[in-house]
C-alpha cells in the first residue's frame, strides 16, 4: 500500500516484434529487458502485486522467475494494432474473477527500462495529493521536434504544420513543448469502464523526467544506445 492506495503493476509485454524480434527480453546489461522493470518495481515495499500480461511462453517464464505473476493474454490483444486500454480491461476481468481489487494501477511498458523509483513516486504523489482532480498521471518529456518546427507534404508542398508557425525562429525563442514518453502511467481503476478509450483523459497530470529516463527502445539502435547510458550510470553511482 502506499498512502492508504493499493497499488497494482501491469507490464504489457507480447511476444511478437517486427523491430526487434523477442525484444521483451532480449539481454541488456546482462539480464532480459524486461527484468529492469520488474527488478524496480520489486524493490518498491508499496506494490502490491505486480502482473506481466504476454501472450507469450517464453516470456511468460521469464517473467515469473523475476518474480512476476504472469496473466496469459489472449491471440486477439496481441497484434500490432492492439491497444492499451483493452489489455487494461483484461487484466479488471482476470482480477474480478480472483476477487482482487486494488485502487492504482502503473501501467509500465517494458521498453522504458531507464524509469526511476522516483519518477513512480513522483506519478503516484500527484495523483493522490493533487487537488485538481487528477484521476491519472502520466510522465512526459522534451519534445525531440517543436511542432513549430514540423512540416506537411501534400504531394510535393510542404506546409508548416501548424499553419502560419515560423519553423525558423531561433531555438530560445520556440516556445517549450513536450511528448508523452511512455515511462508511467498511473490512474485510479474506478475510471475504466467498457466504453474507456485509453486510461488518460482530460483529467491527466504530467509529470517531466529527463529525456535520459525516458529512451523507449523500439529498435536495435535503442539497445545500443541504452546500454551506453547504463554504462555511464554506473560509473556515476
Amino acid at each position: 500500500m502506499y498512502k492508504d492506495k493499493k497499488i497494482i503493476v501491469l507490464i504489457p509485454a507480447r511476444g511478437g516484434s517486427k523491430g526487434v524480434p523477442y525484444k521483451n527480453i532480449k539481454i541488456l546489461g546482462e539480464k532480459p529487458l524486461i527484468a529492469w522493470t520488474l527488478d524496480l518495481v520489486k524493490e518498491m515495499s508499496e506494490i502490491d502485486k505486480i502482473f506481466v500480461s504476454t501472450d507469450d511462453i517464453n516470456i511468460s517464464i521469464v517473467s515469473q522467475y523475476f518474480g512476476a505473476e504472469v496473466i496469459k493474454r489472449p491471440t486477439s490483444l496481441s497484434a500490432d494494432d492492439s491497444m492499451p486500454i483493452d489489455v487494461v480491461r483484461h487484466t479488471l476481468k482476470v482480477m474480478k474473477e480472483q476477487k482482487d481489487s486494488y485502487d492504482i494501477m502503473l501501467y509500465l511498458e517494458p521498453t522504458s527500462p531507464l524509469r526511476s523509483k522516483k519518477d513512480i513516486y513522483d506519478c503516484l504523489d500527484l495523483l493522490i495529493e493533487n487537488n485538481k482532480g487528477y484521476t491519472s498521471v502520466a510522465t512526459f518529456s522534451e519534445a525531440e521536434l517543436n511542432p513549430i518546427r514540423a512540416w506537411s507534404l501534400e504531394g510535393t508542398s510542404p506546409k508548416t504544420f501548424i499553419v502560419n508557425a515560423n519553423p525558423f525562429l531561433p531555438r530560445q525563442k520556440l516556445p517549450k513543448a513536450y511528448q508523452l514518453n511512455g515511462a508511467v502511467y498511473a490512474f485510479y481503476l474506478n475510471t475504466i469502464h467498457e466504453e474507456s478509450k485509453i486510461f488518460l483523459d482530460e483529467y491527466t497530470g504530467g509529470i517531466i523526467i529527463p529525456k535520459e529516463r525516458a529512451v523507449d527502445i523500439d529498435e536495435e539502435i535503442d539497445f545500443l544506445l541504452v546500454e551506453q547510458l547504463i554504462e555511464r550510470r554506473g560509473k556515476n553511482e
